[in-house]
């Protein structure tokens, strides 16, 4: 032992514990000075605009992220800072009108895309491989090539019926409700209809029976959980890899962890018996990939148990996100609900006239969705930011450091009046040529992300919104209930929105 050393813990060796507990704790808090007074001046983010309290440490976004107000508090400091803010002391969020481009873009010549930020791959850490929502750049790339045969054109022209019947379902129990008078909760049955569609696509049944028996299946209700939990995670994360292990390890309640379980029992199953299964009567995501895979391309029951639950609740929750919202935005802005009304009630003799294709012949009513996703989006937060990789990037003219972490977030984005005129404000008529929106940054309305990790069921997505809303307003004239006057204030944010009932009255389109 060094000299140097020995004469360093002599001291300690004599002293209370009272001394050496308050000597650890001056050394911590001498530390952590260090390292703040580091973040705020000297770190390569220093001379990006933002809060010195963010620069300085990891919390303050963290409880935002917890509180479910990471949303709101983004658009705030946007407002306030500009097209690109440092929100922690190695995270960036920008907003500015080539930042697509320069973060989510192919960035051709500039290495390559920038990948997801590792921290949240935790589906390797149970299955062995990263779902497709949480693979790096190549490993992304490989699985989308698998999965690609299940989401092309040809794939939702088939489904269509298997679409179509669950959404005439919901519509003959929402009739029902309203033969007997009662109001509804709408965004209820759009949520069980769209989990329905995508249960039965991923595992070729319908395996949670929603509409059917007007219930929420307990393996939606646990999915939906782990958006909550994974924001936390990160929070947590975030703030020390050991809070999170400490959380992990010893404060996880004894529900929670059954549930999981359950959960993650019940996946297993529920895949194990559809790779079984072989060919089903009907065509399903499984179906198109072992038909249309190249050799050597099939979908490990690996990458199935790491995919399947995400291709559930991403196809699921923002599809009934987006037509409850553009329902709600309808209904408080009557001219719209009317303009739209009109336009869906002439353009179809019957409800089985409403097809897929039939649907995009309603220009308003596509206009009404794009922007009701404008001002409300579905992922309102950059759920998968990304890392910067090796020599760093150049973004809004700041130099951003390799091992940063920046992402874009569309609540901010598309409230901005920078970009978009009355920004705030419904306006459908802003997509469909009126000159008081025509400098309006329309390129920067990505609701789906944009480049190669971009959202892979976007066409099924779409279809789904409209034909709900369709057969919706085709079907029913529809009443706001004054208790869901206020629908979309306060609404918290865990990846999804956390949305209270949308209770509507329903009454019968005679002739319809």
């Amino acid at each position: 032992m060094s000299t140097e050393f020995t004469q360093f813990i002599g001291p300690l060796r004599n002293s209370s514990l009272t001394e050496l507990l308050t000597f650890a704790f001056s050394l911590l808090l001498a530390l952590g000075i260090t390292k703040a007074i580091y973040n705020v001046f000297l770190h390569p983010l220093a001379p990006l605009p933002g809060p010195k309290l963010y620069a300085m440490s990891p919390i303050p976004i963290s409880l935002s992220r917890a509180q479910g107000w990471v949303p709101y508090k983004f658009a705030e400091l946007h407002e306030k800072y500009g097209p690109i803010v440092r929100v922690g002391p190695d995270e960036v969020s920008c907003a500015g009108p080539s930042d697509f481009k320069e973060v989510y873009g192919p960035r051709y010549g500039k290495g390559g895309p920038l990948t997801r930020d590792p921290r949240n791959a935790m589906s390797k850490d149970t299955f062995g491989v990263p779902s497709m929502f949480q693979a790096d750049v190549q490993e992304h790339a490989k699985v989308r090539r698998q999965l690609n045969p299940a989401f092309s054109e040809k794939a939702s022209r088939e489904q269509e019926p298997l679409v179509m019947r669950y959404i005439d379902s919901m519509i003959e129990k929402l009739g029902d409700a309203s033969a007997r008078g009662e109001s509804v909760d709408v965004e209820k049955y759009t949520m069980w209809a769209t989990f329905d569609i995508q249960g039965d696509l991923v595992f070729g049944e319908d395996v949670f029976k929603c509409i059917e028996k007007e219930q929420w299946h307990p393996w939606i209700r646990i999915s939906m959980t782990y958006f909550t939990s994974g924001v936390y995670m990160h929070a947590l994360n975030d703030i020390s890899p050991w809070a999170l292990w400490i959380w992990q390890k010893f404060f996880t309640p004894k529900s929670i962890a059954d549930a999981q379980s359950y959960h993650l029992r019940t996946t297993l199953e529920l895949v194990d018996k559809r790779m079984a299964a072989g060919k089903t009567d009907h065509p399903d995501y499984m179906s198109f990939i072992a038909s249309e895979s190249k050799a050597g391309e099939m979908l490990t029951k690996e990458q199935m148990y790491a995919n399947a639950q995400m291709l559930v609740t991403a196809g699921s929750e923002t599809v009934a996100t987006a037509s409850a919202t553009t329902l709600f935005l309808l209904l408080k802005n009557p001219d719209a609900m009317e303009r739209a009304k009109q336009e869906i009630r002439s353009a179809f003799a019957s409800a089985q006239d409403i097809t897929a294709t039939a649907v995009t012949q309603l220009p308003y009513l596509l206009a009404a969705i794009d922007e009701s996703m404008r001002i409300w989006p579905p992922v309102a937060t950059s759920f998968n930011p990304r890392a910067v990789t090796s020599g760093g990037c150049t973004v809004d003219g700041y130099f951003i450091p390799e091992g940063a972490c920046i992402g874009i977030h569309n609540h901010v984005v598309g409230r901005s009046e920078e970009y978009f005129r009355n920004a705030k404000k419904f306006v459908p008529e802003r997509w469909l040529g009126d000159e008081r929106y025509v400098s309006d940054a329309r390129e920067l309305f990505q609701p789906f992300s944009s480049g190669p990790l971009n959202c892979i069921g976007l066409t099924m997505g779409r279809m789904e919104t409209r034909v709900i809303l369709a057969k919706l307003i085709y079907n029913f004239d529809v009443e706001l209930m004054p208790e869901s006057d206020n629908w979309l204030t306060n609404q918290k944010n865990y990846i999804a929105w956390h949305k209270p009932p949308l209770i509507v009255k329903l009454s019968p389109v005679r002739g319809a």
